[in-house]
């Protein structure tokens, strides 16, 4: 067990002594940044929930949160990680979400639970070892008379395009605010998608785009800066940058 502080809480995480990435699990500084623009009593829905530090931040702001995680291993280890941080009110859904309703091949990495991802007919290099449930957003908003989405957070090696097809109503109804994992080579890989085209998808629904770069959020305003963002995560970030979209302009960047 490891415990990890943040702001005015501990958080006891279990998880694979084997893994990497439970062995380097660490406080995401982005993650705490646009936790704070949270309002009160937020509801979070967290996609790629892992074994629950995301969740477990969000939910120290005192948001309820809907963790969706497919991953059979990491579930274990999610709601273990629930069930010893009793305070917070962390709800496990052990389903992918996607695009439409179904099922899908998944691979399950038997190292570590980051590097799992869900597996189409596009997917180059890993074959699927299970199969799982797929839901919406939209449906899952729906059947659960959820009246109130404040924050989605989407990184699902790839899979974020289909993600958010999937809750073009919620997105919409509510004007909420969308973090989502930007990794040009999981997108490229997995889903055979157009890094270029996955931006401007996101420009198109969100008025706000913001990069997370250097502790700041930074505007993409225009086509070139747009152009620059892919680049940059293309040659400067090894693909993977964060962006914060949202309904509303951040003026405390």
């Amino acid at each position: 067990m490891r415990e990890l502080f943040y702001k005015e809480s501990v958080f006891k995480i279990v998880g694979d002594e084997r893994d990497p990435y439970f062995l380097n699990v660490g406080l995401d500084p982005f993650y705490s940044k646009i936790l704070g623009y949270l309002p009160e009593d937020a509801i979070v829905f967290d996609i790629g929930g892992n074994i629950g530090v995301t969740s477990l931040m969000a939910a120290s702001h005192n948001a309820s949160v809907y963790a969706f995680e497919p991953s059979p291993k990491a579930f274990k280890w999610l709601t273990k990680n629930i069930a010893n941080n009793p305070d917070f009110k962390v709800f496990p859904e052990n389903v992918a979400v996607g695009a439409k309703n179904g099922h899908i091949g998944f691979f399950d990495n038997p190292h570590s639970a980051s590097a799992s991802h869900l597996s189409a007919d596009q997917t180059l290099g890993h074959e699927a070892n299970i199969h799982v449930p797929v839901i919406t957003i939209d449906d899952f908003v729906n059947e659960h008379t959820i009246n109130r989405v404040d924050l989605i957070k989407i990184d699902v090696e790839g899979f974020e395009p289909d993600v958010l097809k999937g809750c073009t109503k919620t997105i919409e109804r509510f004007k909420l605010a969308c973090f989502v994992e930007f990794n040009s080579f999981t997108m490229i890989s997995f889903r055979n998608i157009n890094p270029r085209d996955m931006l401007s998808d996101i420009r198109e629904t969100f008025p706000f785009v913001y990069e997370y770069r250097d502790g700041r959020l930074n505007q993409i305003k225009s086509d070139d800066e747009a152009l620059g963002f892919i680049h940059d995560n293309l040659v400067v970030h090894g693909c993977v940058s964060d962006l914060y979209c949202c309904f509303d302009e951040i003026l405390d960047r």
